[in-house]
């Protein structure tokens, strides 16, 4: 499976090598009215790719620090039941309770 995933990101690495070779055109970007820039296209969207995975990672931060905190709320959680159930072992069973009652009834002959 690993060999298979490695083969994948290959190929996909060599179509992204294509495509970057493949687009080297100058293209004029107009980032404000009357404001543009001449750059490859190649450089363009490598630009937005990033800018996209960016934007991505800081739409994604709440829902991690929300997550983060489930899961050490839950850890503590399952120590803290640990620590009970070992305290409930270790506790020795009340001394009188542990005695058989004696039979004082009388016995018959």
């Amino acid at each position: 499976m690993k060999l298979f995933s490695l083969i994948i990101k290959l190929l996909l690495l060599a179509v992204f090598i294509v495509l970057a070779a493949f687009n080297t055109h100058i293209v004029n970007f107009s980032y404000l009215p009357g404001s543009e820039i001449s750059l490859p296209l190649i450089l363009l969207l490598l630009a937005f790719f990033v800018i996209g995975a960016v934007f991505g990672v800081f739409s994604m931060f709440g829902r991690l620090l929300s997550l983060r905190h489930e899961n050490n709320r839950l850890r503590n959680e399952v120590r803290k039941n640990a620590r009970i159930a070992q305290e409930q072992l270790q506790t020795p069973a009340p001394a009188d309770a542990a005695q058989p009652v004696p039979d004082t009834a009388p016995v018959k002959e």
